[in-house]
C-alpha cells in the first residue's frame, strides 16, 4: 500500500464508492477503506428504490437533492455496466402506490397534484386499471397512483459495480482493514493508522455508515448517527412487475424471479436479527395485497442497518476543527437513490471548494432538533 495518499475514504459503500468513483475522476490518488467488503453492509441489504415521485420529501432540501441524484443515474449505470459487464437490473417500469382508505384517497390525491405541477409524469388509477396492470392485487382497493419515473435496480449489483468501476478509475481498495488512529496536528489530520501502517494523506472522508459515530470518535468528533435495523426477505414468486407500495410497506420485483419485501425500522443498536414477529407481519402485509403469495417459497431474510441522522437528512460538510476531515453519512433510507449526488458534491468540496448546490441544510446540528410535526415523517425531513 502507497505510503502517501490524497483523499483517505472511509466505508466502502455505495456512498464511499460514488465518492471515490468522482475523486479518482479528478486525478485525485484515493484510498477507500472497508472493513469487510465493499457494498456489503447496507448497500446490499436495501431495496433499491430510486423513489422520489413517489417519496416523502415535498419541496425542501431533500427534495432538491433526491430529485439531482435520480437524474444522474441513467448515465452512470450505462458507465458503469460498460465498464464492469454487471448487469445492475435497472427497471423503469416506476411505483404504484396502492389506494385503500380515506386516508389514502386524501394523501394521494395531494400528491399525485403537486407532482404533477413539478412536472413529474403521474397517473391517477382507477381499481379496474390497476388491476389490468397487475392482476395478482387485492380486489380490495379502491385505485392507486402510478409513478413511472421512479425507477429500481439491484442494489448490491450496484455496489459491487461502482467499487469495480472506482478500482478501474485507480482508487486502491483496501478491504478487510479499519482506520483505528489518527495523527492530528492543528486543525488537519496529516496520517491515519490502517492495520499496522500509517498514510499519510490531505483529506478524510468519513462515509462509514451506521459506524460513522464510532469513527469519528478516533479523529475526536461526535457524528450523531446511529443504526436503525431494517428486516426484510425475498421470496420466489413473480406476481408483480411494478415496485407496489402501501402504508411503509413495499415489493419490489427483481430481474430473477424473487419479490423483495420490507421493510422496518428499528433502533435497537448494531444488531441484525431477523425475527419470526416480523417475518409475520410481512406475511400479512403481503397477503392482504398480493393474495396467495404467502403460498409461495421463501427465498431468503436479513437485515441491514441505515445510518440515521437527527436531522433526519444525511449529514454532508466539512467537520468542526478539522479543515481537511468530510463527515458524508446519515443515509438513512435514501442511501441508494442519493449515491451519485453524495459523490459529486462530495467531490467538488474537496477539490474545488465550491459545490453545485448548498450543503448548507447538511450540516451536523449545533442544537438538539425539535421533534417532527405532525404531518412529516419522522424517517425524513422536507
Amino acid at each position: 500500500m502507497t505510503k502517501t495518499t490524497d483523499v483517505v475514504v472511509i466505508g466502502g459503500g455505495v456512498i464511499g464508492s460514488a465518492i471515490a468513483w468522482n475523486l479518482a475522476e479528478q486525478q485525485q490518488q484515493t484510498l477507500l477503506v472497508e472493513k469487510n467488503q465493499p457494498g456489503q453492509e447496507a448497500s446490499a441489504a436495501a431495496a433499491g428504490l430510486l423513489s422520489v415521485a413517489s417519496g416523502r420529501s415535498k419541496r425542501g432540501p431533500m427534495y432538491h437533492l433526491k430529485r439531482a441524484s435520480q437524474q444522474l443515474y441513467p448515465q452512470l449505470i450505462r458507465e458503469l455496466e460498460e465498464r464492469t459487464g454487471i448487469d445492475i437490473e435497472y427497471q423503469t417500469v416506476g411505483v404504484l402506490d396502492l389506494i385503500r382508505t380515506d386516508a389514502d384517497e386524501k394523501k394521494y390525491r395531494q400528491l399525485y397534484e403537486l407532482r404533477r405541477e413539478q412536472g413529474y409524469p403521474a397517473t391517477w388509477l382507477s381499481a379496474e386499471e390497476v388491476h389490468r396492470l397487475e392482476p395478482a392485487l387485492t380486489t380490495e382497493l379502491r385505485g392507486a397512483v402510478h409513478f413511472p419515473s421512479d425507477h429500481h435496480l439491484h442494489n448490491g449489483k450496484l455496489a459491487e459495480a461502482w467499487a469495480q468501476a472506482a478500482a478501474q478509475r485507480g482508487v486502491i481498495l483496501k478491504t478487510g482493514a479499519t482506520v483505528s488512529e489518527a495523527r492530528i496536528t492543528g486543525n488537519k489530520v496529516t496520517a491515519v493508522r490502517i492495520g499496522d501502517e500509517w498514510l499519510s494523506t490531505n483529506t478524510v472522508v468519513i462515509a462509514a455508515g451506521s459506524w460513522s459515530r464510532q469513527v469519528g470518535e478516533i479523529f475526536g468528533l461526535t457524528i450523531p448517527v446511529e443504526p436503525a435495523k431494517g428486516q426484510m426477505l425475498a421470496v420466489r414468486a413473480t406476481p408483480v412487475r411494478h415496485v407496489i407500495a402501501w402504508d411503509e410497506h413495499y415489493l419490489v420485483p427483481r430481474k430473477n424471479g424473487e419479490v423483495i419485501i420490507g421493510s422496518t425500522v428499528e433502533f435497537i443498536g448494531h444488531n441484525k436479527d431477523v425475527t419470526l414477529e416480523t417475518i409475520r407481519l410481512f406475511i400479512e402485509r403481503s397477503e392482504a395485497l398480493v393474495p396467495g403469495i404467502s403460498k409461495v417459497p421463501l427465498s431468503r431474510f436479513w437485515a441491514g442497518l441505515r445510518p440515521y441522522s437527527p436531522t433526519r437528512r444525511p449529514i454532508l460538510c466539512r467537520a468542526p476543527g478539522l479543515e481537511n476531515v468530510i463527515i458524508a453519512t446519515g443515509h438513512h433510507r435514501n442511501g441508494i437513490v442519493l449515491a451519485p449526488i453524495t459523490g459529486k458534491l462530495v467531490s467538488e468540496l474537496i477539490t474545488t471548494g465550491q459545490t453545485s448546490m448548498s450543503l448548507e441544510p447538511f450540516a451536523l446540528p449545533r442544537e438538539p432538533l425539535p421533534p417532527p410535526a405532525a404531518d412529516e415523517s419522522p424517517d425524513e425531513a422536507e
